[in-house]
């Protein structure tokens, strides 16, 4: 009875806090959370210590469900690439489609989360897969081409993500091109506009197909908060 409770607890504050995080922002603490629910706070930082780890599992949530629905339309054991760059086309569509969640987006870049729930998740073994097939001999181990790999295009990533919020106007087009041509380089190949322009396309045909038959992944409320 006792570990039921537990995993009761735990699931209801995970859930109450992202619902928080989205309608009034990450900056809610924990003391907000434990109102809402009617419980410590001391229960809460027992069962996740920071809400840096409910962030991580935000996200380690949100990539599971959108991976598994894009495995209908790519398969990354036939293309790895293609299934990167059409997750980021399904991403940034969603972003676009609900502004809560860009800022949940912009608000957790400095701490370094999507890269930790991406370490922490399924998501690791197709990036894993994606540097032993195709990144050009470099003098690194794989883990430390991984690494280095998952921290520049997603820093730059939500950096676009956070300058077209505040300072510039990158279109979608523009952010998903330089997004890729940043991959393109990072596994060791030389920029050719004609590559990134076709690899976009296939993955957003893919993409508008996914979206035409699970139209519920444009609604965050649909799919991710309860």
């Amino acid at each position: 009875m006792t570990i039921i409770i537990e995993k009761t607890n735990k699931q209801l504050i995970y859930d109450t806090a992202k619902n928080l995080f989205f309608t009034e922002g990450y900056h809610v603490g924990f003391r907000r959370i434990a109102q809402e629910i009617g419980i410590s706070q001391g229960l809460i930082t027992y069962h996740f210590k920071n809400k840096h780890n409910i962030a991580i599992e935000i996200y380690k949530e949100d990539y599971q469900i959108l991976s598994s629905y894009l495995k209908y339309y790519v398969n990354p054991d036939d293309d790895v690439f293609l299934y990167i760059v059409s997750f980021y086309k399904l991403c940034m569509l969603i972003i676009k489609a609900n502004p809560e969640k860009l800022d949940f987006v912009i608000a957790t870049q400095s701490e370094d989360i999507t890269y930790k729930a991406i370490y922490a998740g399924s998501l690791k073994q197709i990036y894993a897969r994606l540097i032993a097939q195709q990144m050009k001999p470099n003098g690194y181990t794989p883990e430390k081409n991984l690494s280095l790999f998952l921290t520049t295009i997603y820093s730059v990533y939500e950096g676009l993500l956070k300058k077209r919020s505040t300072d510039f106007e990158f279109t979608d087009d523009e952010i998903i091109s330089l997004s890729v041509n940043l991959m393109y380089y990072c596994l060791g190949y030389d920029q050719d506009p004609g590559r990134t322009t076709d690899i976009i396309e296939k993955a957003s045909q893919r993409v508008v197909a996914l979206l035409k038959s699970y139209p519920h992944l444009l609604d965050i409320h649909r799919y991710l908060i309860k």
